[in-house]
């Protein structure tokens, strides 16, 4: 089964990393490679990237046309900065991957969702 872990910043992942010394922060950065390392090797690895949250823009079209705005940043509401997608046998491997993260210490830092399948579609008449 495919998961997506994803990894948000809000204000309390931001508190976390400001509170840490510059070696601390290395070493939780550090994390995201050995994660990314173990789950090439073990071949659970689908895909992963870190996302630039300066860029993040909201977009929706309306009657109006399309309007684009910037997503508040981190300091004050919640953004996604990673994810990694995952396949592995079940939710209980993907959790315990998801656990490994820096942001997994805070209320809303990592989030886990099986991927859906066009199988998933199928079954349910879509």
């Amino acid at each position: 089964m495919k998961y997506l872990i994803l990894i948000n910043s809000n204000p309390a992942v931001v508190d976390m990393f400001a509170g840490m010394t510059e070696d601390e922060r290395r070493a939780q950065f550090q994390i995201y490679w050995d994660v990314e390392n173990d789950l090439e090797e073990s071949g659970e690895l689908v895909d992963s990237t870190a996302i630039d949250e300066a860029t993040q823009r909201a977009v929706r079209r309306g009657d109006d046309g399309v309007v684009v705005t910037d997503v508040p940043p981190p300091t004050t509401g919640s953004v996604v900065t990673g994810y990694y997608l995952v396949d592995v046998d079940d939710e209980a491997r993907a959790v315990e991957i998801a656990a490994r993260f820096p942001e997994a210490v805070v209320d809303g830092g990592i989030r886990v969702a099986r991927a859906l399948t066009q199988e998933d579609f199928d079954a349910i008449g879509m």
